[in-house]
């Protein structure tokens, strides 16, 4: 085979790469708009955000008492990845007290007070620690069960490999299906034409 004679011309540069190509990003969801107030009788459900740095942020739920925003009581599961989780309730709880304050406060729902009974969920003024329902709320939350043990241990030496590949629930669980329009209309609890 023989090459063309040289002829002093130099083919064209390739062209260019194609742009890349951006797509756009999802935005973080917005938290629902909540009026300040609710109706008479009605009791206001948050979400409690801590930050759980290294790892995930720690959620939890929040009913406020009538009378006291920073006094309520705190639905979340406890635990670790190695263990499992456990649902717990915090029963009259000052946010302005505890060691434990929620970095982030959202408001979610207020809810109809037929579902709820202050004085059994604030323990008639105690704080106290309970895994046991006193009310229909507290029931209805307690329908979704804590995570299970996903950290498969071997003997007491943990591999940080294991750990590090594995979903991390960092101790508190947002039940947020209980506020989709879809189910609080099932089961009647609040406004949901919102």
């Amino acid at each position: 085979m023989s090459l063309p004679p040289k002829t002093g011309i130099v083919p064209p540069p390739p062209p260019p790469p194609p742009a890349a190509m951006k797509f756009p990003t999802s935005m973080a969801p917005q938290p629902p708009l909540v009026a300040s107030t609710g109706p008479p009788g009605t009791f206001q459900v948050e979400l409690l955000i801590y930050n759980g740095s290294p790892f995930k942020d720690h959620w939890a739920y929040w009913v406020r008492s009538r009378t006291n925003p920073d006094i309520g009581v705190k639905i979340h599961a406890t635990g670790n990845v190695g263990n499992g989780f456990e649902l717990e309730i915090k029963r009259c709880i000052d946010l302005q007290t505890t060691d434990e304050r929620p970095t982030k406060r959202v408001p979610l729902q207020w809810v109809d007070g037929k579902y709820f009974d202050q004085n059994a969920m604030l323990n008639n003024g105690e704080s106290k620690i309970d895994n046991k329902t006193v009310c229909r709320f507290e029931a209805s939350a307690f329908e979704v069960k804590a995570p299970e043990k996903t950290l498969n241990v071997v003997g007491n030496a943990v591999r940080s490999d294991i750990i590090s590949s594995q979903p991390v629930f960092s101790g508190h669980m947002p039940f947020a299906f209980l506020f989709s329009r879809d189910y609080t209309s099932d089961i009647g609890f609040g406004d949901t034409d919102a």
